[in-house]
């Protein structure tokens, strides 16, 4: 056979081998010399598989001395990791098919029992009639080489803050599982997708060193809930993604993501701080219609965003009513944009008064949208849409400026409004927004609206997502000689006397509490509780959603400051407000409730 054989033979005399097959080096000791001292590590193969010569240089590159080549032929393929053996026996079987070129790649495990990676080039050799007698090998140590390699891959395929597979990997992934469901029928896998609710507030408070390592714990917590290598997944900032295969049933995927939701809810420690995280979640399982893994991570994504609406720890799966919803959210998105520019938000205001007198004492603005249809918006629609866009730093300090406009517009040409205030809802994005202080005093210069008549609220579960930033703000707000208002007290899981380190001047019961305190005693204990918890701390009180004149008469009885709600007036435009305060500063007449 013209080809060339696996080396088969053991050690003969150097004479014999001459003897029995014509030399690869046709007796020129000078070539052979060449080859003993080179310094690369190089074999040659008599036209048989016998080894001729082996360079000294393989004691340096693999550990063993050349006499262990020279006794036993094959002792490449003792030192060869087992599974790479049939690269060895493939690069043979080339050669020996009559080509002239081979190369491997394959592992040698050295006398200590560490590995190197080697590569393996052999060449045929021709003599000077141009006929084949045998090969020249040579192996170059790569372990450096793949270890680079490999490191590139692992970026390629890795995100380098928490070490997780990346999107490119996680889409990797969905294509086996779509691959593997089309050929058995089995479309028992789900795409889990995961957004950190509100953290954009971390990296604005705390900075984005804070925000990395809360990020690489988050992902650790989701990585050891997961049991599996390349089940979690981060695709993008604080976004993950998780991949449920071989699932018996979809129960079992929402209770294993019941166990991740109180994973995450878990207080991440951070300089001497406790960080509360909470996540959403949206769900898309195996169909045999969605075929594509970028349709499978969208429609994921879509119920997240659709189960959010509903608030945090929010668990949703995805179907046809919940993309019918996502397009007309991103319509209404458009439309926010186009409302700003059209300016298509308008305020209502709803009097605050005493609650023994009567007597207005401020208003809360709230804001409203009527579309370029004539249709008015509900707040409870727009906002959160706002919120999650970013649009509502825009729609935020629009609402300011337009509030403090109108009350410094009052207080010019009516001697009524001397002592009124605004109050005004702040969002969470606006409370994290740096530039927050120097809006709100840009806009009480430019109106020359004095300090103490702007009120502005913000909610406990606001506070509670990043105390001591909050803290940090409100102060500065504070110094500005604004005051500071808790609105709907009661919602959430604080105490009043956590609360009360914050530089708050007033705090709102929500309605829940009043709307049925006349039928329910202990609403109307926690009330009265709190008022004199309040005023204890040196606070005022408002009652929201006050519909009723019993509810007034057992707020009076329970010290309440000041009552907000239908009885006294609904939500209405600017203009009819000077006449509404005129009628109302009178003690005792009760304001007939407008439409």
């Amino acid at each position: 056979m013209a080809g060339a054989t696996v080396p088969t033979s053991t050690e003969p005399e150097k004479t014999e081998r001459t003897r029995q097959t014509k030399s690869i080096f046709s007796a020129n000791d000078s070539a052979r010399d060449m080859v003993l001292y080179s310094p690369l590590w190089e074999f040659w193969y008599s036209a048989d598989g016998t080894l001729e010569v082996v360079s000294n240089a393989c004691e340096t590159c693999c550990g063993y001395e050349a006499k262990h080549f020279y006794r036993n032929s094959r002792f490449m393929e003792a030192i060869l990791i087992e599974e790479h053996l049939p690269l060895w026996y493939g690069l043979w079987r080339k050669l020996d098919e009559g080509e002239n070129y081979a190369t491997a790649e394959f592992q040698i495990r050295l006398p200590d029992s560490k590995k190197r990676w080697m590569k393996f080039e052999a060449s045929r050799a021709l003599d000077s009639d141009g006929c084949y007698c045998g090969i020249r090998a040579f192996c170059h140590d790569i372990t450096s080489h793949r270890s680079v390699v490999q490191q590139l891959m692992h970026f390629t395929w890795h995100d380098s803050l928490t070490k997780l597979p990346n999107r490119s990997k996680c889409i990797e992934k969905i294509k086996k599982a779509i691959s593997r469901a089309q050929a058995t029928g089995h479309w028992n896998f789900s795409i889990v997708y995961i957004d950190i609710d509100r953290f954009k507030n971390i990296n604005d408070s705390l900075g984005h060193e804070a925000g990395d390592a809360i990020l690489c714990k988050l992902a650790d917590r989701l990585r050891d809930a997961t049991y599996g290598f390349e089940t979690v997944f981060r695709i993008g900032g604080d976004e993950f993604v998780l991949i449920y295969e071989d699932t018996s049933d979809h129960q079992s995927v929402h209770r294993s993501i019941e166990a991740l939701i109180q994973g995450i809810k878990r207080p991440i420690a951070w300089n001497n701080k406790q960080i509360h995280m909470s996540a959403s979640f949206g769900i898309m399982h195996g169909e045999m219609e969605v075929d594509t893994p970028e349709r499978y991570l969208q429609n994921a994504h879509v119920a997240l965003n659709h189960g959010r609406s509903n608030g945090t720890d929010g668990v949703t799966v995805y179907d046809a009513q919940i993309f019918s919803n996502a397009l007309k959210l991103i319509s209404m998105e458009l439309d926010l944009h186009n409302a700003l520019i059209n300016q298509e938000f308008f305020l209502v205001y709803q009097p605050v008064v005493d609650t023994i007198t009567r007597a207005v004492t401020g208003f809360e603005a709230l804001i409203r949208w009527k579309n370029s249809q004539g249709k008015i918006i509900s707040p409870t629609k727009f906002i959160p849409l706002a919120e999650e866009t970013g649009l509502i730093l825009q729609l935020g300090e629009w609402v300011l400026l337009e509030a403090c406009s109108t009350l410094a517009e009052w207080r010019r040409t009516n001697p009524l409004f001397k002592n009124l205030k605004v109050n005004v809802n702040l969002s969470a994005r606006q409370l994290s927004d740096l530039e927050l202080t120097d809006i709100v005093s840009r806009i009480l210069t430019k109106t020359n609206l004095p300090p103490e008549c702007l009120r502005l609220e913000v909610t406990e579960t606001m506070l509670m997502e990043n105390p001591d930033y909050a803290d940090i703000t409100l102060r500065r707000l504070r110094a500005l000689g604004v005051g500071l208002c808790i609105d709907d007290f009661g919602t959430g899981y604080s105490s009043l006397m956590y609360l009360q380190q914050f530089p708050i001047s007033n705090l709102k019961i929500d309605r829940s509490f009043v709307n049925d305190m006349e039928k329910n005693p202990a609403n109307y204990e926690i009330v009265k509780a709190v008022v004199a918890l309040a005023h204890a701390l040196g606070l005022t009180v408002v009652a929201e959603g006050v519909e009723e004149e019993e509810q007034r008469i057992m707020l009076l009885e329970a010290g309440c400051d000041f009552s907000q709600g239908y009885l006294f007036s609904r939500p209405i435009p600017p203009q009819e407000i000077p006449n509404i305060v005129s009628i109302m500063q009178a003690p005792q007449k009760c304001l007939p409730q407008a439409g």
